[in-house]
């Protein structure tokens, strides 16, 4: 008997700035969101409510995602519940804009285990439950591409991310596809500091072609599109979503 597709979701960090505007536009295309957070309750238990209005299902779920052993339970809790996935959207991680000789072992090692190795881990566990014609796609960026003397475990994690993506295309095709988005500036919490800086604001937006920072629905809509069945020939590809700037 062939398997049921799924509708259901599962987007990490999906309470707040890119995380949001991801849960959002996939609840506007017709998916039911599973959506995870450390911190931040009531940003969550706010995106839910969200989702609602929009007339979908939306449920929270709090892990540590640099804790390996939280991500085997939090993979167990789901199978025990009979959950089906139809993708996962690997969106949490952090960033950190310090030079070399300021960035010590415990940044490093963090940024590594929150931007790549938690993808990695929830690749290899929550593939087992995503429905056949599912769809993973991983939060890159920009600076997966490109380089710049700062931000070192930033940059090396979102390129690797990028690479596990073409990895991962090929040992799960045909069932499952695996892309990536790489966004540019976005205009988020996370970087409040850039956007609020009249100078460093205006810098990047001259630099780039379109003349704007990128808001979190522009992000969310490129996973919808990546996200959606129809779009079944498309696997290995990383979708760069930056206004231009990386040209």
């Amino acid at each position: 008997m062939e398997e049921k597709q799924s509708r259901t979701v599962l987007v990490t960090g999906g309470n707040r700035g890119i995380g949001k505007g991801i849960c959002l536009e996939l609840a506007r295309t017709g998916h039911d969101i599973i959506l995870t957070y450390n911190h931040g309750k009531e940003e969550a238990e706010n995106t839910v409510k969200d989702i609602a209005t929009i007339g979908r299902k939306a449920e929270i779920m709090q892990i540590d995602l640099s804790k390996s052993q939280e991500i085997d339970d939090f993979t167990l809790k789901l199978t025990e519940k009979g959950i089906k996935l139809a993708g996962l959207v690997n969106n949490a991680g952090i960033y950190d804009g310090k030079p070399l000789q300021e960035t010590d072992n415990r940044q490093w090692e963090t940024t590594i285990s929150l931007n790549l190795t938690a993808p990695f881990y929830l690749s290899r566990n929550l593939s087992r439950i995503i429905t056949k014609g599912g769809s993973i796609v991983n939060i890159a960026s920009v600076y997966g591409m490109r380089a710049d003397p700062w931000a070192y475990g930033y940059q090396a994690s979102k390129a690797a991310l990028i690479h596990l993506t073409r990895g991962l295309a090929k040992e799960l095709a045909p069932n499952i596809r695996v892309n990536a988005v790489a966004p540019g500036f976005v205009r988020t919490d996370m970087n409040r500091g850039g956007w609020e800086s009249e100078s460093f604001r205006g810098r990047i937006n001259k630099a780039t072609p379109m003349g704007r920072w990128g808001e979190p629905e522009d992000i969310g809509r490129a996973v919808a599109f990546l996200m959606d069945p129809l779009n079944n020939f498309i696997t290995g590809h990383t979708m760069v979503i930056d206004g231009g700037i990386g040209l």
